[in-house]
């Protein structure tokens, strides 16, 4: 189902799919020791009892646009998430998060959060579906320029671009394919090279795929790997919320204040807009790294200011008040209990070098 060992050092290049450096190399240390101790033991050293998983999908078959990106979930592997989650921590919705950041109403003791990213289909189609049979509320936040399969961000498009040079290596040898790598400046190995591309190289990546023979018009057409208006409105239906994830998807630590306001504030109003919504949530895509306080005290002012914003930092103190950090799951072997676990004892690791908080200039 998952990428060889070859291709799985092409996922790891990109920059929500990973946990690197120092970073990595605790984790690998701590999880085994992690498990020894108990949750509740954990949980109350550190006085931090609301945890907020994140995910992008769940799937029992392959799923060629992300398999690159980041290990995917299978639903035996989600159900046991939920299983543990719900065996410690009580399930909260961004009603309650936004009423708790707002107006300062209690959460209950231990909650937990959860959310999914990029709005793809596998939520109206499999995701849902278990969180209603478990009860389980969720908030999913969307790309607006994605909504409806009217494009695919750019690093499905690579993941797409990867999946096709891992079948046929021979396509990296092509002439045609030779010479777009050459003239973006690609003339060493081109798997090694297109995961280091960023959010504007779509024009790029456009004239690739038809070299690979990949047809994004028909892949959105046939595939339909986002949500579509009419599944949005069910779910809305259903109990879950939506928010916003920017218009298109990019690394905001690229973007000038002026480009970051336009992605945050141009996708909600859309998403509002569409579907009615009478809060406003933002989780940012990639992650908020490189973000200012300047930046957090503009969207949380004025007529169009947001209710709560979301990172992906792991469990860390936020001193912005309506900002939360998630917790990404989707990390190679790691169920969320031994995830979560993790989190805890590096979060107390940290606090006394006070790297368990937050710092923006």
């Amino acid at each position: 189902m998952f990428p060889t060992v070859a291709n799985r050092s092409y996922r790891l290049a990109l920059p929500l799919a990973r946990m690197a450096g120092f970073r990595a190399r605790a984790f690998d240390l701590l999880g085994g020791m992690a498990q020894l101790l108990p949750i509740g033991l954990l949980r109350s050293i550190s006085r931090q009892g609301l945890v907020m998983p994140v995910y992008h999908l769940v799937s029992d078959v392959p799923v060629d646009h992300v398999r690159h990106l980041y290990p995917i979930r299978t639903t035996s592997e989600f159900g046991a998430d939920l299983d543990f989650l719900l065996r410690h921590f009580t399930p909260v919705d961004l009603h309650q998060i936004i009423a708790s950041a707002t107006d300062g109403r209690p959460l209950p003791k231990n909650a937990f959060f959860l959310s999914f990213d990029d709005g793809l289909r596998e939520f109206h189609d499999v995701i849902a579906p278990i969180l209603l049979r478990k009860g389980v509320p969720a908030t999913c936040f969307l790309n607006s320029d994605f909504i409806d399969n009217r494009g695919l961000m750019f690093r499905y498009k690579v993941s797409l671009a990867l999946n096709a040079l891992g079948s046929d290596p021979a396509l990296s040898r092509a002439t045609a394919v030779a010479e777009w790598s050459e003239t973006h400046g690609h003339s060493g190995v081109l798997a090694q090279a297109l995961p280091t591309l960023r959010h504007g190289a779509d024009a790029a990546l456009d004239e690739l795929m038809p070299l690979l023979g990949i047809d994004i018009a028909a892949f959105l057409s046939g595939q339909r790997p986002y949500l579509t208006s009419q599944q949005i409105s069910s779910l809305i239906h259903r109990g879950f919320h939506f928010g916003a994830h920017s218009i298109d998807h990019p690394e905001y630590r690229f973007l000038s204040m002026d480009e970051q306001l336009h992605q945050t504030l141009g996708s909600m109003d859309a998403i509002r807009q569409q579907f009615g919504l009478d809060y406003r949530a933002f989780a940012f895509p990639f992650t908020d790294f490189g973000v200012t306080d300047a930046f957090f005290q503009k969207v949380f002012s004025g007529d169009d200011a947001m209710d709560v914003t979301f990172g992906c930092a792991g469990l860390k103190r936020e001193p912005v008040a309506r900002h939360f950090q998630r917790i990404p799951i989707e990390q190679e072997g790691q169920s969320a209990e031994r995830t979560i676990r993790t989190e805890y004892l590096y979060h107390l690791l940290k606090a006394p070098l006070g790297r368990h908080i937050t710092r923006r200039s």
